[in-house]
């Protein structure tokens, strides 16, 4: 029997394995394994609190298992993982129930001679009134195990932040991230929308901080509703909703924006120009092209165009651009929340981005017309992929000065993560 528990498990082994997006993976095994609303939750809750919570509990596993985790095969090191996600993290399920499921869970994998193993390791966290093993090392390995986020990248954050900013940042990488949606304004308002989504059943209010936003309270699978498929919206985080915005395009001009699947920000910016000019969407893939031109049919939005290009290599025959959207490929640091797979990627693994970034900003800035207006954003908060190649072009690049530039951590707005540098060409 696949239940909750089951596909939570499986999700987090092919998530291990596959590395693909976490809600694509749990996605299809919830549909996969046939569960319903209440089971799907649960599977839901528990592979996305063991992902985001994978180094605390590590931490644990590390100091009751008499092997080392890497020793361990990978069904009886996730059902281990699951396990103390529930006996720590959710407060609802009963600690023996967490204990006696997982023994169980170890058996349906095919692990039965590790059963009296699982059992044990989670027995004695439980005895011990499942409290956290003390942490060696300093305050960056101290708040590495409190927040489950890699020590290096909160040294950077220290570092470059300051301590505040430092744990808001942490705060706000756990838990279950906020939805906002963009009013597609060509076909309706913001008062509107809501209360049209209020009458299928979903909370929704428009959000005081950041014109044309709607927030959506509780569970709601959006884009199955009427509302979406006549395209009265689209799901965009509010920092995404400002980027477009910082761009300042008008209506009748002509936009580029690179890099610029699955194409949030490129609608907004449409929508902005009330859908007059041309905004020419481009992407390295064809699939992710498509996805930007079926989104913009789908809202009605007739002045966007999709197609493939590499946004590294100049094509003199695209022509002169008013303004240039260049918001480049990233480490993602700033959408934990929402991916939290991505905190674990290796440091070494991301050394190249700034190099990428850096190229793709020269050469959109090629195509920008004299007096234009250039935007370098990233969903990162790494000053490397930020503030340093914004720099780096700024000293190379003597046609350009730069307008404004803000990295967004959460202290004055909730947004995800994301920077944003706004410059323009004399």
């Amino acid at each position: 029997m696949k239940d909750a528990r089951y596909t939570a498990v499986q999700a987090l082994l092919r998530q291990s394995t596959a590395n693909a997006y976490s809600n694509l993976v749990l996605d299809s095994l919830i549909s996969q394994n046939g569960l319903d609303q209440r089971d799907g939750a649960f599977a839901s809750a528990l592979f996305y609190g063991t992902l985001e919570r994978m180094l605390t509990i590590d931490h644990i596993l590390s100091a009751y298992s008499a092997k080392p985790l890497s020793e361990l095969s990978a069904p009886v090191r996730e059902v281990l993982r699951a396990g103390i996600c529930q006996l720590v993290f959710m407060d609802g399920v009963d600690d023996y129930a967490a204990v006696s499921e997982s023994v169980n869970l170890v058996k349906a994998m095919g692990k039965t001679k590790a059963s009296g193993f699982v059992n044990g390791v989670l027995r004695s966290f439980l005895r011990d009134g499942k409290k956290i093993p003390p942490v060696s090392g300093g305050r960056a390995e101290q708040l590495a195990v409190e927040y489950s986020c890699p020590a290096w990248l909160i040294s950077v954050w220290l570092e470059h932040y300051g301590e505040a900013a430092c744990l808001r940042m942490l705060e706000r990488s756990l838990g279950k991230p906020p939805v906002y949606l963009r009013v597609n304004t060509l076909k309706t308002d913001a008062e509107s929308l809501c209360r049209l989504l209020g009458e299928q059943g979903v909370d929704a209010k428009p959000d005081e901080e950041v014109a044309g936003c709607v927030a959506v309270f509780g569970r709601a699978a959006v884009e199955k509703l009427d509302a979406f498929q006549q395209g009265l919206f689209h799901v965009q985080d509010k920092a995404s909703q400002i980027c477009a915005a910082s761009l300042g395009a008008l209506p009748g001009e002509r936009v580029l924006d690179v890099c610029s699947a699955p194409g949030g920000k490129t609608f907004t910016i449409a929508q902005l120009m009330a859908d007059q000019g041309e905004v020419a969407a481009r992407d390295l893939h064809a699939k992710r092209a498509a996805l930007v031109r079926h989104g913009a049919a789908r809202l009605g939005l007739s002045s966007v165009t999709a197609s493939v290009w590499d946004a590294s290599v100049f094509d003199e025959s695209a022509g002169a651009f008013d303004r240039v959207l260049c918001d480049v490929p990233c480490s993602g640091f700033g959408i934990i929340r929402r991916k939290p797979e991505i905190k674990y990627k290796p440091r070494e693994s991301i050394q190249n981005l700034p190099e990428i970034q850096y190229k793709i900003l020269q050469t959109s800035s090629h195509y920008l017309a004299g007096g234009g207006t250039l935007v370098y954003s990233t969903c990162t908060l790494l000053p490397a992929e930020n503030e340093q190649v914004v720099a780096r072009f700024l000293a190379e690049q003597s046609g350009f000065s730069l307008v404004s530039q803000q990295t967004y951590t959460g202290e004055t707005i909730d947004t995800d993560g994301f920077f944003v540098s706004v410059l323009q060409k004399r």
